[in-house]
């Protein structure tokens, strides 16, 4: 793939066109001109390129634009998004990025206490005594020092 920077002249798309209708007309002159232009027979044009166009509404688009162009020659496609993203359109991009992130993470734990159960089925399977620290019932009367000692001594006893 090809990438390329350019700026359009819309202008001359939709100066002699009805007022009502300049913004649908800029938008229909990006798809011609990279058409032209990369000699592809598609064009993806991005959602804030369109944006950009229909930002001011429908009687006055921006008279010239920048973009970013994406050329797939062997594909003939282009793809077309803005030079620079506007802040909104960066925040939706970090918060994916962040969303992906702690999902991955999320599998990544997952994962890893998955192989820790089978590794304690594997060692339990294998026939080694795993005592198991002892839990103090609510009324047995054992205070929390008596069952300090109590897991030290049967962790000791395991060593």
């Amino acid at each position: 793939m090809v990438e390329q920077l350019m700026t359009l002249n819309l202008r001359r798309g939709f100066i002699n066109v009805p007022t009502w209708r300049k913004s649908k007309r800029a938008a229909e002159e990006v798809r011609t001109q990279i058409m032209h232009y990369a000699k592809v027979n598609e064009v993806v044009i991005s959602k804030w390129v369109n944006e950009a166009i229909w930002a001011r509404g429908a009687r006055s688009p921006p008279p010239k634009i920048k973009l970013k162009l994406d050329v797939d020659k062997e594909k003939k496609i282009a793809k077309v998004e803005l030079f620079e993203l506007p802040l909104a359109a960066k925040r939706l991009v970090e918060k994916q990025k962040q969303l992906e992130a702690a999902a991955k993470k999320k599998e990544e734990v997952k994962k890893a206490k998955e192989t820790k159960e089978e590794k304690a089925e594997a060692k339990d399977a294998s026939g080694a005594s795993s005592a198991a620290p002892r839990q103090a019932e609510p009324g047995s009367g054992e205070t929390k020092k008596e069952q300090a000692k109590m897991t030290q001594a049967q962790e000791h006893a395991m060593k």
